[in-house]
């Protein structure tokens, strides 16, 4: 997905619709070891040449395997990933951009590759937390040889139980007072 700045500006200022189908997988498994497969990725989108800098507008779309947060077994996930870009020619011209949501990336040997922005974009939109339809739709939680795996919610409630039933040792004889109170009326 390389593009010369020559093929790009030749467009006067239309947009160069593209939409390709390529390949990363071996690349993406290289830089996370979690992931477990990739599909072809698919990108459409457009690349518009205007003052000395390039807006590369495109989505990606692909299926990506992953290992469950909880079981380790494979699980399938659409990613549909909305990606935009600019590139400049002169970064000094842009130095004073104050626009902190737009990140300037420097046009290198006047070719544009969106490569490493498709494949950095991927790896910034993996979810922390994967489960398996079934994981998702059970509260069963794996077990072992004396540990369990809790939810979030059950362990705040384990938690408030326990406060409760704990008696600080300060009201302890407190306690023994009232009782005493009561046997006495």
């Amino acid at each position: 997905m390389k593009w010369t700045l020559k093929e790009i500006q030749e467009h006067h200022g239309e947009p160069l619709h593209f939409s390709e189908t390529i390949n990363r997988e071996k690349s993406l498994m290289e830089r996370d070891s979690e992931i477990l497969a990739v599909s072809d990725i698919k990108a459409n989108g457009f690349l518009l040449y205007e003052d000395h800098a390039v807006l590369a507008n495109f989505q990606i779309d692909l299926m990506i395997t992953l290992p469950s947060s909880r079981s380790l077994e494979p699980v399938e996930i659409k990613l549909n990933v909305p990606i935009t870009e600019f590139y400049v020619e002169d970064e000094e011209k842009y130095l004073g951009f104050d626009d902190p949501a737009e990140v300037i990336i420097p046009i290198e040997g006047r070719e544009l590759d969106l490569i490493p922005a498709i494949e950095d974009a991927i790896l910034l939109h993996l979810p922390s937390q994967v489960l398996t339809e079934e994981e998702r739709t059970s509260n069963v939680m794996p077990t072992g040889n004396n540990w369990v795996v809790v939810s979030e919610e059950n362990y705040q409630q384990q938690k408030a139980k326990e406060k409760e039933e704990h008696i600080d040792p300060r009201f302890a004889q407190l306690k023994g007072l009232l009782i005493d109170e009561e046997n006495e009326e």
